[in-house]
């Protein structure tokens, strides 16, 4: 077993990864395909892809997203062929040494439901955190509601940074200073954009879109909490689809949480509809290393 770990991903790593993907896909009968865009990780320096070989064939992976300090999200499979042999283990060993590395406290397991036993996830000390719905809507099928046109949408500039920290701060509490890095990373990154909602002259909202091909991802659309209520939310939902679908975009995508029910609800009514459901594990970095290390001590 060889386990390489890398903090820049070419093409043929990428392609790796997802014919390792396709394999899984078929042993379990569900889509995976890991996002593997680190534009938005937060420490340019950190290894955020661990990959595991037998005689030269990837066999098992794990990749970590950390969009901030407190936590990370891991993403992780291994071929079917070589479940239960202690891969991922090893993985989640090299993994856990790399976060403590930058003193991130939690990791995320994402997990598709059904798709990991309870047994390993007490093993691993990881509890049930929450739930994402992933969530689709084609240009075929979009048909846009009325909405308020006294609402423009702009493209952000780093000019309006300020006024966008206060607003992600307003919307989704953030801290200034993750904010400040998140919003540059998405600005300054390739093949993403952000815009911004303008009402009577003032900058109430913020969005951003990552493309790929013909497809568009939306994430971090908030509006100033002094503005919500108003139907801005919904209204400026629109006009960014209007926007997108005016392009070469044939496909929008995006993620909510489920126990945000105004935000679901606002993405139905537009028109999306649920294609995925992931589950959100929490692990604390220093005690799910101490469980694994203590196992090993006594086996």
């Amino acid at each position: 077993m060889i386990i390489r770990s890398v903090n820049v991903m070419n093409y043929r790593l990428k392609e790796e990864i997802h014919t390792l993907e396709k394999r899984c896909t078929q042993a379990d009968h569900v889509a995976y395909l890991t996002d593997l865009d680190d534009s938005l990780n937060v420490h340019k320096e950190m290894n955020h892809t661990f990959l595991c070989y037998e005689d030269k064939r990837l066999i098992a992976f794990s990749h970590l997203f950390v969009p901030t300090d407190a936590e990370a999200e891991l993403y992780a499979q291994t071929d079917p062929e070589f479940r239960r042999q202690g891969y991922f283990s090893a993985l989640l060993k090299r993994t856990l040494e790399e976060v403590k590395r930058f003193h991130i406290p939690d990791l995320l397991l994402v997990v598709q439901p059904g798709k990991i036993g309870t047994s390993i996830l007490d093993h691993l000390g990881a509890s049930y955190d929450f739930s994402e719905y992933i969530m689709s809507l084609d240009r075929a099928t979009y048909h846009p509601p009325k909405t308020d046109q006294r609402l423009e949408i702009k493209q952000q500039t780093l000019r309006e940074l300020e006024r966008l920290i206060e607003i992600s701060i307003s919307s989704f509490g953030d801290d200034r200073e993750e904010a400040r890095k998140l919003i540059e990373m998405a600005l300054l990154a390739p093949h993403r954009e952000g815009y911004m909602a303008v009402f009577k002259k003032q900058i109430v909202g913020i969005c951003y879109t990552r493309f790929d091909e013909g497809e568009a991802f939306l994430f971090g659309l908030g509006i100033d909490s002094a503005f919500q209520g108003k139907g801005l939310g919904k209204t400026f939902l629109v006009h960014l689809l209007d926007r997108l679908f005016s392009r070469a975009v044939h496909t929008v995508r995006l993620e909510v949480d489920s126990r945000n029910r105004a935000a679901l609800n606002i993405y139905q009514d537009v028109g999306f509809a649920p294609t995925d459901t992931v589950n959100y594990y929490r692990m604390h970095v220093k005690e799910t290393e101490a469980m694994i290390y203590d196992r090993e001590r006594k086996e």
